[in-house]
């Protein structure tokens, strides 16, 4: 039994769950657990970090009330992503899907998600600080207020040039500046998500690609590279550990 600590959704004391800053679905559907559930793990330190993770990346952060909410949200964001179930599809080309959810289910996933990967103390996502916005993010999801559709934005972009990697990857790749507004880079689900840390408006291009409130999401796609992180990447965990990377390859 765990001594009590302080929920960091409720702000309670509470006894706390052993939360998975990524959604256990997604290492689950990915296929990214060993025979014995552990995941994976790839570093560019390789003698600084564990190989493997049981059940994933996880910390003390919920309460069982707190996480039960955010479990809602998922159970419906897995069955949109991986089921088929819960989306329309509208239209798909070779410009990205466009189709529609629930957009207050989706919407505080999303937000689950960024929030978790701010406040997480694990290694992995040491790059990301969340900042002022930490509170308010913390405020709408204990709420389930979602926002509008300008506010705290998510950008979904399907590379086909870094598919064979994205589709065996999670990673935080921390955060970048777009026009202004700091944003909040993942690879998940053989996505690239770009969060953004608004919660008022900004570029009105850059808005049209968020999930809108009547439940309309796009999922872009592109032939080119969204920067040239992945390839860096890529580089230097080869370098770091040469036998370990080709097995991953596999």
């Amino acid at each position: 039994m765990y001594n009590e600590a302080k929920c960091h959704l409720c702000l309670q004391q509470r006894t706390l769950c052993n939360s998975h800053i990524i959604p256990e679905f997604f290492y689950e559907q990915m296929g990214l657990y060993d025979s014995k559930h552990r995941l994976k793990i790839l570093s560019t330190s390789p003698e600084k970090h564990p190989p493997c993770a049981q059940k994933g990346i996880r910390e003390r952060l919920l309460c069982e009330e707190c996480e039960g909410k955010f479990s809602q949200w998922e159970g419906y964001a897995r069955q949109a992503l991986f089921g088929g179930t819960w989306i329309e599809i509208n239209s798909s080309d070779a410009r990205g899907i466009k189709c529609t959810v629930d957009y207050t289910k989706f919407k505080l996933f999303e937000l689950s998600v960024v929030w978790r990967v701010g406040i997480s103390t694990h290694q992995a996502f040491s790059s990301v600080s969340l900042g002022e916005h930490e509170d308010v993010l913390r405020r709408m999801l204990f709420t389930e207020t979602p926002g509008n559709g300008e506010a705290y934005g998510c950008v979904l972009i399907h590379s086909s040039k870094y598919e064979a990697v994205t589709a065996n990857m999670i990673h935080c790749m921390g955060t970048t500046d777009v026009d202004g507004v700091v944003c909040v880079r993942l690879i998940l689900g053989g996505l690239f998500w770009f969060f953004f840390l608004s919660s008022t408006c900004i570029d009105p291009r850059q808005t049209g690609l968020f999930l809108q409130e009547n439940g309309h999401l796009r999922i872009l796609r592109t032939g080119e590279r969204p920067n040239q992180y992945i390839e860096h990447l890529a580089k230097a965990l080869f370098n770091a550990d040469p036998k370990r990377f080709r097995q991953f390859e596999k």
